[in-house]
């Protein structure tokens, strides 16, 4: 797992790198310059490219780019740096009198191959302005190739918002992943992006990580041969209404995919026959109901739960005080990891979350932003541009586990989170929330923690998604298209 750290804390591991560790900021300013300086060679070897432009601000990201230029200009290429200001940083200055080259104090009308960007780093806030914004305006319209150092230009380094930002081809990012490259448009604007280890330590383990395929190779091992299905786990998924049919059957569907022994599907009694045979390696039972939805009835409950290695509530079940009171005697009485989605999240938002307060079991909550909304009484907006934030203070307070899903999905316990990136623009579709909330079931099922069954099940839909993908395209691939490439998934995780 990757780290990925808030601009705060980056700031922190540069001072503790150079107080600490010895490691003068000079040095590390070389040392980020080269980098830039590689990533910036090679994108122009690629493409046949000569000439660089490097547009630097005041700060130590300016001095970044100045060095970059300068060591690009020993390397043969045709450099020239245009500089926002005279107001420099003591590092950027430094850096500045080492140059040599051409320099520009307005924008150059000649064209350049590549643009370094280096106007603005992580510490960045606000709106560019003056200046600063033309340049932004210039090195978008210029047709140029754009390697922005560290960060692009004008983007939040914590939120990925922005009101005017560099669109780079290529990001090469310093030290650690920062959350802004990853949340919100971070990831559109920042083009391939390129972590560059140039010596920073940190002062303390870091917070939040970025998964990778490495993460979960261990809940795939090979099994023993003196097995049962008995040892893989019992996920059961209460879901579905007469209005909601398939979110069940997806559900289910993906468990079987998870690799839990048993997969029980709970789903209204009317809609008992009209799922049967659907797949018959499911336990299909039917429930009491009421209007085509889920009616609370203890002693069935009661029953189901037993031998129940995780429950998942919500699929498709229509908002309702049944599923409220279903939730709340589960939160209550059962012991294994309770998965809530969908419209058991909406009926907790509209009946009281204070009921997860008081619970016996693990609980993962797996929200779209717009359920999330509803849980935390919340704007949009605000899930939107801060939902990192907002989740793991929601998770801290009632004791869950939270994944927010998104483009880069949010998996967070309230003292770690987890970004997840693995995945397409193909999952923009009704139903794969459904498909994921089966998975994480499954794994949770089979032993692995909220956090990892959570995690690991977000990163499994991406992967899986983008497999279809390359058969399907992004437009045409579907939930259930999604589920059959679930074991070619896994499988990948052994390469």
């Amino acid at each position: 797992m990757r780290n990925v750290l808030t601009c705060a804390q980056m700031r922190a591991a540069d001072k503790y790198t150079m107080q600490e560790v010895g490691i003068g900021a000079q040095e590390l300013m070389e040392r980020a310059g080269k980098a830039i300086a590689e990533e910036t060679a090679s994108l122009l070897e690629r493409t046949g490219g000569r000439s660089v432009l490097a547009v630097c601000g005041g700060g130590n990201n300016g001095g970044d780019g100045w060095c970059a230029a300068r060591i690009l200009a020993q390397e043969g290429y045709e450099t020239a740096v245009y500089t926002l200001t005279d107001k420099c940083s003591q590092d950027c200055a430094a850096q500045r009198a080492l140059y040599a080259g051409k320099v520009y104090s307005n924008f150059p009308k000649e064209h350049y191959d590549v643009i370094v960007d280096a106007i603005f780093g992580t510490g960045f806030h606000g709106v560019p302005e003056g200046i600063y914004a033309d340049a932004i305006e210039r090195i978008n319209a210029s047709g140029s190739l754009v390697v922005s150092a560290d960060i692009p230009s004008g983007l939040n380094g914590d939120t990925g918002t922005y009101y005017a930002c560099v669109k780079a081809s290529r990001t090469v990012t310093l030290g650690e992943l920062k959350g802004g490259l990853l949340l919100g448009n971070g990831a559109d604007v920042c083009g391939e992006l390129i972590c560059k280890d140039i010596g920073i330590r940190l002062p303390e383990r870091a917070q939040a990580g970025m998964s990778e395929a490495e993460d979960f190779r261990k809940l795939f091992l090979p099994r023993k041969k003196n097995t049962n299905k008995g040892n893989f786990g019992k996920a059961v998924i209460v879901a579905g209404s007469l209005d909601y049919s398939g979110a069940a059957l997806l559900s289910a569907s993906a468990a079987l995919r998870g690799g839990c022994g048993y997969t029980q599907l709970i789903l209204p009694q009317e809609l008992f026959l009209h799922c049967i045979g659907k797949y018959p390696e499911v336990i299909l039972t039917g429930a009491p109901s009421q209007d085509g939805g889920l009616r609370f009835d203890e002693a069935f409950y009661r029953e189901k739960m037993r031998g129940a290695d995780s429950i998942a509530v919500g699929m498709g079940c229509g908002v309702s005080e049944s599923v409220y009171e279903i939730l709340q005697f589960l939160l209550s009485e059962y012991r294994g990891t309770l998965l809530i989605d969908a419209d058991g999240i909406n009926s907790i938002a509209q009946y009281g979350a204070d009921v997860l307060r008081e619970k016996g079991c693990r609980v993962i909550l797996t929200p779209h932003p717009k359920e999330f909304a509803r849980l935390c009484q919340k704007e949009l907006s605000e899930v939107l541009t801060n939902g990192a934030v907002l989740a793991k203070e929601f998770a801290a307070e009632y004791g869950v586990a939270v994944l927010l899903k998104g483009h880069t999905s949010v998996i967070t316990n309230g003292n770690f989170t987890i970004f997840n990136t693995e995945g397409t623009p193909a999952l923009a579709k009704g139903g794969s929330g459904d498909v994921l909330s089966g998975l994480i079931a499954s794994l949770a099922a089979r032993g692995a923690s909220a956090m990892e069954a959570a995690s690991c099940g977000a990163f499994l839909l991406g992967r899986a998604g983008c497999l279809a993908e390359k058969r399907l395209g992004e437009y045409s691939v579907t939930p259930s298209d999604v589920i059959g490439e679930l074991a070619n998934a896994i499988l990948s995780l052994k390469d």
